[in-house]
């Protein structure tokens, strides 16, 4: 199956937060390393984002509609970071 197909209504910046709340969750030993890759993906992200809005104003509309629990998706993503902080906090 394609990736395509399994993942229809997903956004490269959703996808590359996701890799970043697995990467601040994991013992990594390179984990400074790797988020800022991260970082900088999505920054080009952002800006490959803000070309194609000059190409096209329009290419964004109704990405809301086919993306409605993307709220949600953002609100675990904040929850598990902040108890794994409170998890760290406690180890100290």
């Amino acid at each position: 199956m394609s990736i395509k197909k399994r993942f229809p209504k997903r956004t490269v910046c959703e996808v590359l937060r996701e890799i970043d709340d697995l990467v601040f969750d994991a013992e990594i030993e390179n984990y400074q390393e790797i988020r800022t890759k991260l970082a900088e993906a999505e920054h080009m992200n952002k800006r490959m984002a803000r070309k194609l809005y000059e190409y096209n104003r329009k290419w964004d509309v109704g990405w809301w509609e086919d993306n409605p629990d993307y709220e949600q998706d953002v609100l675990k993503s904040l929850e598990r970071r902040a108890l794994k902080k409170r998890s760290r906090a406690k180890d100290k």
